[in-house]
């Protein structure tokens, strides 16, 4: 698994609307203290499940060489 598909893992378990919900609890906005943080809106279970994922193939890719 390339970066690039990680990455396009990532954002297909994101959700909008709890993204929106992270940028507002964060204080996104100009002047404030989270100004420019970016959110996916992956709740952590799922970014657990999916860490997982990752690290079994990635360890599988290092057995190889």
């Amino acid at each position: 698994m390339s970066a690039a598909d990680a990455l396009n893992h990532l954002l297909m378990l994101g959700n909008a609307t709890v993204a929106q919900h992270a940028r507002g609890f964060f204080k996104t906005g100009p002047v404030e203290y989270g100004e420019g943080d970016q959110f996916l809106g992956i709740r952590q279970p799922v970014l657990h499940i999916s860490r997982e994922t990752f690290a079994m193939q990635t360890s599988r890719w290092l057995c190889r060489c």
